[in-house]
């Protein structure tokens, strides 16, 4: 008995075994990294730890952490044991609304209900796995593969027919327990979304006190062999979050290059205000699957070559006017005048080979709301070259458009671009990094001071008829007019039909030195125009074809 006695003693003298020590921790983000989908929260704080074991529980964090996701370092004489994440349900008993415990029952009858639902689609997962076990010994019995010794042809009716009948009897039966599980799958979404909604609801019931509240909570473990003052950080993942990217684009008159000013779209809902932090915007994605692949044997087969024939397209305008508005930031900004805001001053761009990182020097406030917030990167000036074009097949309009030839080395994301030329919103178009143009075209507007007009000369279009064809004779003049002090170029487009059958040949007779693409039918000029000038440029083509076709000309 003395012996054990002095052992006992021993063991309370140590340290590692005294009684463990807790330290509840209230702390805010110090730096958060939001990627495309989700995002990384950075916690420390200064704690003062005792000799022994002690567990540092950080309260009040966000309600869609990843648990595997989680890490914990330091400074500091200490040993880190063990990491938890808990989420520390409120005594409903104390939650009371109108004299009843609404809340308590019915986060209870939630719970069985999920539970039941639970179990039917176990139910039907076990029947569904039996009905393709049986399905997959019927479809590989011998008799239906010809391997039966004792296989007749009536023999063989009769075992097709019983096949046919299980089949259909396990196919009806599958079906009934896909759409079973598909409805029972959209109850179990409705009440995982409906207790989201009550314990919101039980959090935000006026009187609550913050013991009172669903919390959800990370607890750290450590040893200190003596009591020390130790700083503990901690990061994890969270799913709630992400970010996009915007663009604007303007243009002025008076200078040569563009402006593209790189706009974040913030939005999180993690239940969780960031209030007054700094933000870091990452391209990665931790979501993505690094799995390297695999390659197959790849055999040659046959198919028909199809011609994929490349479009013009040409929008101008969408979406609606006006630029995006910063948020509120915390910190002074430089005055300026200028109509673009330079957020480059205050934010600083790191590169590796998978991702790109912005990190901005000023603090945010972006709530738990699921909505949109922007957040102002940084603005590059975009060498470009204006220049004029036309499709008067299609209207009358001369377009300005800028041409941008670097524009792939500015643009990291995909994302919507506003553009504006001499503080007018134009459009909107879409900046992808994959894009295969080497020269990025942008429409600024139509000039009323330039003229372009299609003119059919019926004259000189006719049809002469051979022995067992027809020739179509067209002739087209295109006038153009610069009411401008100064010399512009301008590209021309137009465009002759292609034949898509052997007996059909189309030849063009005059195009006055435009470039002509046959696989496309496009017949592109470009030239210039002097000041107060006129040019005409002539479009002649032939159309020969069988007598007994009729053909669909313009």
């Amino acid at each position: 008995m003395k012996n054990l006695i002095v052992l006992l003693g021993c063991f309370l003298a140590n340290p590692l075994f005294s009684i463990e020590t807790e330290k509840i921790i209230k702390s805010k983000p110090e730096k958060i990294i939001v990627y495309t989908k989700g995002a990384q929260i950075h916690r420390n704080t200064s704690v003062s730890l005792n000799a022994g074991q002690n567990k540092i529980v950080f309260l009040g964090l966000e309600n869609c952490i990843n648990s595997n996701a989680i890490q914990a370092s330091g400074n500091g004489n200490f040993v880190i044991t063990d990491i938890q994440y808990l989420v520390n349900y409120p005594e409903l008993d104390n939650v009371k609304l109108q004299g009843d415990f609404k809340y308590k029952k019915l986060i209870k009858t939630i719970n069985d209900s999920l539970q039941e639902v639970n179990f039917l689609i176990e139910e039907l997962n076990i029947k569904n796995e039996a009905l393709i076990t049986e399905k997959g010994v019927l479809l590989n019995y011998g008799l239906y593969k010809g391997l039966s010794k004792k296989d007749s042809l009536n023999f063989l009716k009769d075992g097709l027919t019983f096949l046919r009948e299980k089949l259909y009897n396990i196919n009806f039966e599958l079906l009934k327990i896909k759409r079973n599980k598909e409805k029972l799958e959209n109850l179990l979404q409705q009440l995982n979304e409906r207790m989201t909604n009550v314990v919101s609801e039980l959090n935000n019931t006026n009187g609550l006190n913050d013991e009172d509240k669903v919390d959800y909570r990370i607890v750290v473990n450590v040893i200190a062999e003596q009591a020390t003052q130790a700083t503990v950080n901690l990061n994890y993942y969270i799913s709630l979050a992400g970010w996009s990217l915007a663009y604007d684009l303007r243009a002025s008159s008076n200078e040569s290059n563009i402006k593209l000013t790189y706009k974040a779209l913030i939005q999180q809902q993690s239940g969780n205000d960031w209030n007054n932090v700094r933000l870091v915007l990452s391209t990665a994605n931790p979501n993505q699957n690094y799995v390297i692949p695999t390659l197959n044997p790849w055999y040659i087969g046959y198919n028909q070559p199809i011609k994929h024939k490349k479009q013009y397209n040409y929008n101008y305008g969408g979406g609606p006017a006006g630029s995006a508005q910063l948020e509120s930031l915390s910190g002074a900004l430089p005055e300026s005048k200028s109509e673009v805001y330079d957020a480059s001053y205050y934010t600083s761009v790191s590169e590796n080979l998978i991702e790109t990182e912005y990190e901005i020097k000023l603090n945010y406030n972006i709530p738990s709301d699921n909505k949109q917030h922007y957040a102002a990167i940084m603005v590059k000036d975009l060498k470009s070259l204006l220049r004029y074009k036309a499709i008067p097949k299609l209207n009358s309009h001369v377009y300005l458009t800028a041409l941008l030839p670097d524009w792939e080395d500015a643009i990291t994301m995909n994302g919507l671009a506003s553009i504006y030329y001499d503080g007018t919103f134009i459009g909107q178009t879409n900046l992808a990094p994959s894009g295969t143009d080497d020269t990025l075209q942008l429409s600024l507007g139509i000039d009323k001071n330039l003229a372009v007009k299609r003119v059919k000369v019926k004259d000189k279009c006719n049809q002469k008829f051979l022995d067992n064809d027809v020739i179509h004779t067209f002739v087209y003049e295109i006038q153009v007019k610069n009411n401008r002090n100064s010399k512009i170029e301008i590209e021309i487009l137009d465009q002759l039909p292609l034949a898509q059958n052997k007996q059909v040949a189309v030849e063009y007779k005059e195009l006055s030195g435009a470039k002509f693409d046959d696989i496309t039918g496009i017949v592109s000029w470009r030239t210039n125009i002097q000041a107060k000038d006129s040019k005409k440029l002539v479009l002649n083509y032939q159309v020969k074809s069988p007598k007994s076709l009729s053909l669909a000309l313009q």
